[in-house]
């Protein structure tokens, strides 16, 4: 479990980005949590702080019961604990070929080299890249590129995945393999925070959600809890999911996926 003690964290010390945020991450078994806000919300920098990347102005976080430590020694047990896949995976891809970036971690953590070749076949069998193994990174899509980078956090045994704007730059396809994605990693065991603007995807893939506005937690829980306040979501630049939309204005059933609102209704026609 992840938590977070009275959070605070300003660039200038003059404007909090996040303030004074208390919450618990995954305290109820929740598998796929959301984070949602407007450009400049804090989704960014909090996901940084719970890295390790960005040091808490004031309060706390806690791993497990376990304040995180600052040290080298503590961040590198906080990254084993917390990997984060960023918005533009270039920016996280060190190497040219695709195996040689996955054990990149594992080189670092002096893990032998029959080790190493074992785990990094597992996760990209698991991740359904194998063939790209041998690959050159540039020759690869969005999507796939955003694949090698979860690897690299799924080989060194990263319990969470933080996942900032998932579907950004994916056409249509592509954001369809990034759902079946995460619902493969969490039947497999892996814990999942997203952040993303696009709405419909996080209706359909997260089971709990945080909405983010002037650095605090505005609202929070279920799909039906968070995106039945138009409003509230207006006012923080956030469209509501189009199957809300359709359950309110046609008086339909609130459907959890587009996939079960066809196949319900086309059963009644």
């Amino acid at each position: 479990m992840i938590e977070l003690k009275h959070l605070s964290y300003s660039y200038d010390d003059r404007v909090k980005i996040l303030d004074d945020i208390s919450l618990k991450i995954g305290a109820d078994n929740h598998k796929v949590i959301g984070f949602m806000g407007h450009n400049g919300a804090g989704k960014s920098t909090l996901f940084l702080n719970l890295v390790g990347e960005l040091k808490p102005t004031s309060g706390e976080i806690l791993i497990d019961g376990e304040p995180v430590a600052y040290s080298k020694k503590g961040l590198r047990k906080l990254r084993r604990k917390i990997g984060i896949v960023f918005q533009n995976s270039d920016q996280q891809i060190f190497y040219s070929i695709v195996k040689d970036d996955v054990a990149f971690a594992l080189h670092n953590l002096k893990v032998p080299s029959k080790e190493i070749n074992k785990r990094v076949e597992k996760v990209l069998s698991e991740l359904d890249i194998l063939p790209l193994k041998e690959r050159p990174i540039q020759y690869l899509s969005g999507g796939q590129k955003k694949r090698v980078a979860i690897a690299g956090m799924m080989v060194i045994g990263s319990e969470w995945i933080l996942l900032d704007e998932p579907t950004s730059g994916l056409d249509p396809d592509g954001r369809i393999r990034m759902q079946k994605l995460i619902q493969k990693l969490v039947n497999n065991g892996q814990r999942i925070i997203l952040s993303s603007h696009d709405m419909d995807f996080m209706y359909e893939t997260c089971d709990y959600f945080y909405l983010l506005g002037k650095g605090k937690i505005l609202k929070q829980g279920d799909k039906q809890t968070v995106f039945d306040d138009e409003q509230l979501l207006r006012e923080n630049k956030l469209d509501q999911p189009w199957l809300v939309k359709i359950h309110q204005k046609l008086g339909l059933p609130l459907y959890d996926s587009e996939q079960e609102l066809f196949t319900i209704e086309g059963k009644h026609n």
